[in-house]
């Protein structure tokens, strides 16, 4: 009888197959065309409002050039070149390399940080009741309305993007680890401290395996926020970027580079996900 109630159990698929994700990509063009044939046809700036695909393969990746500030044999525009091609994509990889740079930065700041603090609020009471409650109340405010300030404290750099990651992902990874520490059963630590381990060795060989299988999921959800945070970052003064891309293009209502710019960034956010849920998954092969 066991068996049978194991083999009718409900299964849960929370990780799309490639086919349901090419599927939905093709679903989603196909609506997206339908739509910009229905603006088109209704408006007279329907094309500028919802481009067709074949607007934003043409003229949408070849405007990225706009945004190519001259090298590798190809002028930028501003100075007189051409809009190309090749212009576009040195743009879009030269911008989306400085994002990139951002994110992973933000995130290795941030997992030190968020991970750290929420080993100490678990492990260490005074810790916990002094800056528990102060964690809490940072956690609730509205994280992109917090973008200027960061550019206002720090200015328009660098370190302004990647704190502001730091600060949207370590709450995050804050609440992820002191949940799982929470829920870890009783013996988990029991049976180490019969032997001898004790005090940081217990928590540094011990109690960090032991939450990686529970922490994966707060780990992915952090690579998303990460892309989010850094798009927020960027909008607000940097003069270089995805987000700078993508907020340039906004400004001039430039609705088929917005759709390339859109597309790249969702790529590489897609991609993080997908490799740390990949990192923690080799890691804990044995859970």
């Amino acid at each position: 009888m066991s068996g049978v109630a194991s083999s009718r159990r409900l299964v849960l698929r929370t990780r799309p197959s490639a086919l349901s994700v090419v599927a939905g990509l093709v679903v989603g063009l196909i609506a997206w065309e339908v739509v910009a044939q229905y603006f088109a046809a209704a408006t007279a700036q329907g094309d500028r409002v919802m481009p067709s695909l074949l607007t934003v393969a043409s003229s949408g990746v070849v405007g990225i050039s706009d945004y190519w500030t001259g090298g590798w044999g190809v002028a930028a525009t501003s100075a007189g070149g051409d809009q190309t091609v090749l212009g576009a994509v040195l743009a879009l990889a030269a911008n989306a390399g400085v994002t990139l740079a951002r994110v992973v930065v933000g995130l290795a700041l941030s997992l030190v940080v968020g991970v750290g603090l929420g080993l100490m609020l678990s492990a260490v009471r005074p810790v916990r009741l002094s800056a528990g409650g102060a964690a809490e109340m940072l956690r609730m405010l509205p994280g992109l309305a917090m973008a200027p300030l960061f550019t206002l404290w720090f200015g328009a750099t660098d370190l302004s993007a990647i704190l502001f990651v730091v600060f949207g992902v370590s709450f995050i990874l804050i609440v992820g680890t002191t949940n799982a520490v929470a829920n870890l059963s009783p013996h988990v630590l029991e049976y180490p401290r019969t032997l001898g381990v004790r005090g940081l060795n217990l928590w540094l060989r011990v109690v960090v395996p032991a939450i990686l299988p529970e922490l994966r999921g707060t780990l992915v959800f952090g690579g998303l926020v990460a892309w989010t945070s850094v798009l927020a970052g960027e909008i607000y003064g940097l003069t270089s970027g995805l987000g700078w891309m993508l907020n340039e293009t906004l400004r001039f209502s430039l609705v088929d580079r917005m759709v390339v710019v859109a597309i790249v960034f969702s790529a590489l956010a897609l991609g993080t996900m997908k490799l740390l849920g990949g990192l923690v998954s080799r890691l804990t092969r044995w859970a």
